[in-house]
């Protein structure tokens, strides 16, 4: 036979090991791994380690007050987390549930019977019986502990379930956000050029009309008019997106940010920057913060004694049972007899001669734990690969900003000189369409790569874990409910 049963030791053995060799954090209580190995890092979290964690409520480093807002209405309001809410407290109701196992059990019962006799008489016989039954497990072979143990971890993971749901609720928040004030900012630019581009075709025309300019000239600057007046819509719908999305994360009642566009051709849409250090620290201390990568340690724990769970059940469970009775019966108007009882002794129950059943309730076990055991390495190396890449990316745009920004500096100065030789006749008005051209397009770039950065910063500290331990999140949510 090659059913788990048979190789129970070794399996077991392997899955301490391969949890023991893969384990990135040790923060849930009485959890079954061991601390850390050391990870390589690799050059994104090189670029940004420091000495200390990142921080917990990291959307206040952008120094953007409607973000901050936004983020916190979000983790007070979201749905998301008001049903993971009720998930905590079905868990703490099952660990209660569990803990009772170890009480005594006490049950009630009563019963009353009236009839009349044959042969015509008038009165009626009345009986009545009552009992009290108290029962309590011995557990002498630890199926109740590891039950208790078990659902200590399903808690741990309902809350670190909770947890994950916030660092997703706040950043898909943050990153709606930077994408609303994005889209504003890129057509506020839009907006900007157009005005200039129908300037230039204004004047275009008006040459043409007097005769110093040709057909040519007219059409290419009705056409790079025109386009731009074409990606306006674009931005408008991806601004109306943003702010749905808000809607939806914030709650109905939120109120969402007034919009904002051009004023007098001057770009007043503020992508939020971050003004604060982002410091990665040591992977090791990321994983210990991640809430999936200890939300798949709390499930290990929790297979793991389920497994011992099933395993007590190859042995007799034995149970005291004391019961107090009483039978009472009546003949005619008065009772004639009255009898109080009493029975105390243990009960042994045994799956056995035949464990069949439970040698494969094992094995289930046994397969589900190696399974929990598989997904929580590839957690963790999920957790890695995705902090190395959001901290490459980030390292990587924030390094196109000061050339970006020099490029923007040399299109405006370059725009307005074509401007000036256009004028003075030295150029023709193809030189100023493709200087305005290239600083519509540098201002679109830099517009872009401020909202990336932003947005990989958000991704970053997202990957990195994101935001405060169970205890933190709750007291922070119940001051809001206190202090809206």
């Amino acid at each position: 036979m090659t059913t788990l049963s048979l190789v129970r030791p070794a399996r077991l053995a392997g899955v301490v090991f391969a949890a023991l060799m893969v384990a990135a954090c040790a923060g849930v209580p009485a959890a079954p791994l061991a601390a850390t190995p050391a990870v390589e890092t690799g050059p994104g979290f090189r670029a940004l380690t420091g000495t200390d964690a990142p921080s917990a409520g990291w959307w206040t480093g952008f120094d953007d007050p409607e973000l901050q807002r936004l983020v916190e209405t979000a983790l007070k309001a979201s749905p998301v987390l008001r049903g993971a809410d009720y998930s905590v407290a079905e868990a703490e109701a099952l660990l209660r549930l569990a803990l009772l196992g170890r009480s005594p059990s006490l049950t009630g019962s009563a019963s009353a019977a009236a009839r009349r006799p044959t042969g015509g008489a008038d009165d009626f016989e009345a009986s009545g019986d009552a009992g009290l039954a108290a029962g309590w497990e011995l557990d002498a072979f630890g199926r109740l502990g590891a039950a208790i143990e078990a659902a200590r971890y399903d808690e741990t993971a309902a809350r670190e379930l909770r947890r994950d749901l916030a660092v997703t609720v706040a950043s898909e928040t943050a990153l709606a956000y930077i994408d609303l004030r994005s889209a504003e900012a890129r057509l506020s630019v839009a907006q900007a050029n157009a005005a200039a581009q129908k300037d230039s075709l204004d004047l275009v025309q008006t040459l043409f009309d007097n005769g110093r300019a040709n057909e040519l000239d007219l059409n290419r600057a009705e056409a790079q008019y025109r386009t731009t007046l074409a990606s306006l819509p674009v931005f408008r719908a991806t601004i109306a997106s943003a702010r749905n999305r808000l809607a939806a994360l914030t709650g109905a009642a939120a109120t969402l940010p007034a919009p904002v566009t051009s004023l007098d051709g001057e770009r007043v849409a503020r992508i939020p920057r971050l003004t604060a250090s982002l410091s990665a620290g040591a992977p090791e201390g990321m994983l210990r913060r991640r809430p999936d990568v200890r939300l798949a340690e709390a499930r290990i724990g929790a297979a793991l004694a389920l497994g011992e769970a099933a395993r007590a059940n190859l042995f007799p469970r034995i149970t005291l049972n004391a019961n107090l009775f009483g039978l009472i019966s009546d003949t005619g108007a008065a009772f004639n007899e009255d009898s109080i009882g009493l029975s105390f002794g243990p009960s042994i129950s045994w799956a056995g001669p035949d464990l069949r059943r439970v040698y494969a309730q094992i094995d289930i076990n046994d397969a589900r734990t190696l399974a929990a055991v598989a997904d929580y390495e590839a957690t963790v190396l999920g957790a890695l690969s995705e902090a190395e890449t959001a901290l490459s990316d980030y390292v990587t745009e924030r390094e196109r900003r000061a050339d970006l920004e020099a490029a923007l500096a040399a299109a405006r100065r370059s725009y307005e000189l074509s401007r000036l030789r256009f004028q003075e006749g030295l150029d023709s008005s193809l030189d100023v369409l493709d200087a305005q051209r290239t600083l519509l397009t540098t201002e679109d770039q830099l517009a872009v790569n401020e909202a990336e950065i932003a947005r990989r910063a958000i991704r970053a500290y997202r990957s990195l874990g994101g935001i405060w331990t169970d205890e933190e999140l709750t007291a922070f949510r119940a001051d809001q409910e206190e202090n809206p």
